[in-house]
């Protein structure tokens, strides 16, 4: 690197202490510029350069799976993992928290079920033995949850559903993402004052104390010639029979003081999450609640 000097010409005053050079005015009018070159080496500092790498994106095992297949449950998901049928990079992997990274590989190799959780079964059993009509209609399915029972209305056809829960973000993204339900979240069915339109027929998955206290608002959604199924000896264990047959006889009579006639009942192929029986009844609003 080169550095250059201005040089101008100049008388030199000297004092004791210091030196000062000053231009007379005699010189001003024949200042003569000239530039002096002068040259500097100017070390250069060389830095190494390392390539700090991100932590890589990890998840759990569950919620890679529930991104990544979404027309799945989450219980359906775990239940796979700890069966030992959900596989990362070719390995199973049998804990659901374990960490993950986005780029890897994750297979399912288990049996698709038929609908979103274990509930579309037992509405399937009340639809098929009770003959309750689904085809075209529009229903609201109360306690939607994880979406078992919408899952079935639209596998027989239902046109439209409006899911009503009480919590939040329990529904599989295959029913919410379904133009055809409208999931109300953060709901309770007994404050829900009206539906966007009437509807034909009403299911109802909710503890058999929650039945009857829901009937008005039922009533208030309906068409007049609708139909309701409802899932009696949701929340709590009985082993007792004749309990059981206490609380669907409790349970019918209440809902017919409401304007219905039963149609029939028959017992959930399937128990409840904690062991309990349970029963699906089918009813049909008469004609005199429809004239009242």
């Amino acid at each position: 690197m080169a550095l250059r000097f201005l040089k101008l010409p100049s008388h030199i005053t000297t004092t004791p202490n210091s030196t000062f050079f000053s231009l007379s005015k005699s010189h001003l009018h024949k200042l003569s510029v000239r530039w002096v070159g002068a040259q500097m080496h100017i070390p250069v500092r060389s830095f190494a350069v390392a390539k700090i790498q991100p932590p890589k994106k990890r998840k759990r095992l569950d919620e890679i799976c529930v991104e990544r297949f979404q027309q799945y449950s989450r219980t359906f998901i775990q239940s796979w993992i700890l069966q030992g049928k959900v596989f990362v990079d070719g390995k199973v992997v049998n804990k659901a928290g374990t960490p993950i990274p986005d780029k890897a590989v994750v297979e399912i190799k288990a049996e698709v079920p038929k609908y979103v959780c274990r509930a579309g079964h037992k509405l399937e059993a009340a639809i098929e033995n009770l003959g309750v009509d689904v085809s075209g209609k529009v229903a609201l399915d109360s306690g939607l949850s994880t979406g078992g029972f919408t899952d079935c209305l639209l596998q027989y056809g239902a046109s439209f559903v409006y899911g009503v829960d009480v919590g939040y973000g329990q529904v599989a993204d295959k029913i919410r993402k379904d133009e055809r339900v409208c999931v109300i979240e953060r709901t309770n069915l007994r404050y829900l004052s009206e539906l966007p339109q009437k509807v034909d027929l009403v299911t109802l998955d909710l503890s058999f104390i929650s039945i009857l206290l829901v009937m008005p608002a039922v009533l208030n959604v309906m068409k007049e010639e609708a139909s309701l199924v409802t899932l009696v000896g949701k929340g709590g264990i009985v082993k007792d029979p004749l309990v059981h047959q206490e609380v669907l006889d409790k349970i019918i009579k209440g809902v017919e003081n409401n304007g219905f006639s039963s149609k029939g009942w028959i017992e959930s192929p399937l128990k409840g999450a904690e062991g309990n029986t349970e029963f699906l009844v089918h009813f049909i609003r008469t004609t005199q609640q429809n004239a009242e």
